[in-house]
């Protein structure tokens, strides 16, 4: 187990340098109980506190390098300014989290490819920063490990288990490859394509195949070598690569009660509100994702991975975003990358470093962003399916007072049975407001929503309106159905009358101009708006009310 880290390395030495994933086979084996049905630790990462500690595990003296620096076969690890990146947080986290007696052990492993090249700059600057006693605003104290080499853990042995054969029902010849190996290793790859489709051999096929893929492989890490993002994203997801730590991240964002979906912006998405394995999340990464774009199914396991830390630290980036909509995250990122652009072509979010991607990511989910149109907010916003405080709960208030319900984009949020069924706080009412409102192709007209029903930050004058005149004039109600499309309609109507009178301009069915007018002030989105609710309420029946000082008996 964990000794006391108030000892200095020198006491403890020699010791042995494992990876975590080392320390989680010993773990796994203590707990056990077959008696009381314990299983022992599960095969989870131990995290960064974990590989602080200094470990006594069959009479040895064990240390492990945090999971970051872990060997992985994904791109991820080979982009220099994340690890740097990662550390710089983990560091943080461990000097917030650290409760122990003692210094916390960090050990840092720097290899040799983390230095080739053009990343042998960035390290060097950390080492440097390592060395002056501080990095990231971290203070640190630098010193160095006598160690022998890592050996494997002496784990009890099971017992061996029979195993059952299936005899092939063909003959030995016919599972041999008609083709000489060796002949094809050196082989170009137009050559065996061609060999691939001409042959009839299943035997051989597999061979090719599998030249292929070593070959594509190949093309996988040199083009790491050389930062080439796109090429390096295309083939991981011919590769059909997985990320270390997705399962946990999406665990993360579940367990701060958000929900996450995979797939591409405007196709079909899968929801998940449970925890799933690693195998089942890259299925449904690669059949939602690949179709529709190769190196879209790699880059939501980034932003998995991302997203994971981001709400782990820090949450209240994701205020008002019920569902974590990874396809339309990207799809903001790709908005922010043309606001960026102006009139030249964007950049290729693809082409991106991972750790620029991240950077892009945590650019486009800050609630303040200046220097930008109301337009570019709106739409922003609306990508990322964020909606203000106490937004579902006005949506709950609507319903009470309008017997036919809310319709949005064709779909019908009734009144009842809703009302009945649910409750004005319950998750499911929010999913099912939620679920509605993905109807909304476009993301600004799904602003217009959120302006109508309480947008703390730019509708808050239109919901003030709205929610005095409901309060004060409890005769008034919506006779028909909230038709939210039909009051943007009327407010756009009104607005393009209002530039035709005061500025010339002719009639437009553009509605960008619309909503890029402020959210709040004289001729701003909400005064439009304010106003078509008005309309439609006071076109409604006014019902008596018992006690009406102004009714006449």
């Amino acid at each position: 187990g964990p000794i006391e880290n108030d000892v200095t390395p020198q006491q403890v030495e020699p010791i042995q340098i494992w990876p975590q994933k080392e320390l989680v086979k010993a773990y796994r084996f203590l707990a056990i109980n077959k008696k009381l049905g314990l299983s022992g630790r599960p095969d989870r990462p131990v995290g960064c506190i974990g590989t602080c500690k200094i470990y006594r595990i069959l009479g040895k003296t064990v240390v492990c390098y945090p999971i970051v620096f872990d060997l992985s076969d994904f791109y991820l690890s080979q982009d220099v300014m994340l690890l740097i990146d990662d550390i710089k947080n983990a560091l943080q986290f461990i000097k917030q989290c650290w409760k122990m007696p003692g210094r916390p052990l960090f050990l840092a492993l720097i290899r040799e490819d983390n230095i080739k090249g053009s990343r042998f700059n960035p390290i060097l600057d950390m080492l440097a920063s390592f060395k002056k006693g501080s990095i990231g605003g971290v203070k640190v104290h630098v010193d160095r490990l006598q160690f022998k080499s890592f050996e494997e853990l002496e784990l009890p042995k099971h017992s061996k288990v029979k195993r059952q054969t299936s005899t092939p029902n063909v003959s030995d010849l016919e599972q041999q490859p008609e083709i000489d190996i060796e002949e094809w290793i050196n082989k170009s790859t137009v050559e065996i394509l061609q060999k691939f489709y001409d042959c009839d051999c299943l035997a051989s096929q597999a061979q090719l195949a599998k030249n292929l893929k070593d070959e594509l492989e190949r093309i996988y890490r040199r083009a790491g070598s050389r930062k080439l993002w796109s090429v390096v994203r295309l083939a991981a997801s011919l590769l059909t690569k997985l990320v270390d730590s997705l399962a946990p991240s999406i665990t993360s964002v579940l367990v701060h009660g958000k929900q996450v979906t995979l797939g591409l912006f405007g196709h079909e998405e899968i929801v998940i509100s449970n925890p799933l394995s690693p195998g089942v999340i890259k299925d449904i990464i690669y059949s939602k994702c690949s179709p529709h774009g190769e190196r879209e199914a790699v880059l939501q396991q980034e932003l998995v991975i991302h997203i994971g830390w981001i709400i782990s630290n820090n949450p209240e980036l994701f205020s008002g975003m019920l569902k974590i909509r990874i396809g339309w995250i990207v799809q903001a990122m790709k908005h922010e990358l043309k606001i960026r652009a102006g009139d030249l072509p964007p950049q290729d979010i693809y082409q991106l470093s991972p750790s620029d991607v991240k950077q892009l990511l945590l650019d486009v989910l800050q609630p303040q962003q200046t220097g930008r149109s109301w337009l570019n907010k709106r739409q922003i916003d609306g990508s990322l399916n964020r909606t203000p405080l106490g937004f579902y709960d006005r949506v709950w208030q609507i319903l009470e007072r309008t017997s036919n319900g809310i319709m949005v984009g064709g779909k019908h949020l009734p009144q009842q049975p809703t009302l009945s069924d649910m409750t004005m706080y319950e998750m499911n009412f929010s999913l099912l407001v939620e679920d509605t409102l993905k109807n909304i192709v476009l993301p600004d007209v799904f602003y217009s929503l959120q302006m109508m029903s309480s947008n703390t930050m730019n509708c808050v004058q239109l919901l003030m309106v709205v929610a005095i005149i409901l309060e004060r004039n409890p005769e008034l109600e919506f006779q028909e159905p909230v038709d939210l499309d039909r009051l943007v309609k009327d407010a756009f109507a009104d607005f393009q009358k209002d530039c035709s009178r005061l500025e010339g301009s002719g009639k437009q069915e553009n509605m960008d101009a619309f909503y890029n007018t402020p959210a709040l002030g004289k001729r701003s989105t909400s005064s439009y708006l304010t106003k078509a609710v008005m309309i439609q309420l006071l076109q409604g029946e006014v019902k008596p009310i018992k006690d009406d000082p102004c009714s006449v008996s």
